[in-house]
């Protein structure tokens, strides 16, 4: 299990995040303070504020492939 911050800035970006993760068997979720929700949920995210970041937590095998798909959204500090 891995967790990262990531940023979509766009209904656009929202699609292709979810396009990618759902590639992948595993649990994502999104999280932000205590609420957490099903990351592969397009209604669900669809319901977050995306002008902000949330933590991606990623269960799965393939978490280094997913994550190197998923590169442009995640928050490099």
């Amino acid at each position: 299990m891995c967790s990262i911050m990531i940023q979509l800035h766009s209904i656009k970006e929202l699609h292709s995040f979810i396009d990618i993760i759902n590639e992948y068997p595993g649990s994502y979720e999104i999280a932000r303070g205590s609420y957490a929700v099903n990351a592969k949920s397009l209604m669900t995210l669809l319901s977050l504020d995306l002008s902000k970041p949330f933590k991606l937590i990623i269960s799965s095998e393939n978490a280094d492939e997913v994550l190197n798909k998923i590169q442009p959204f995640i928050l490099h500090e």
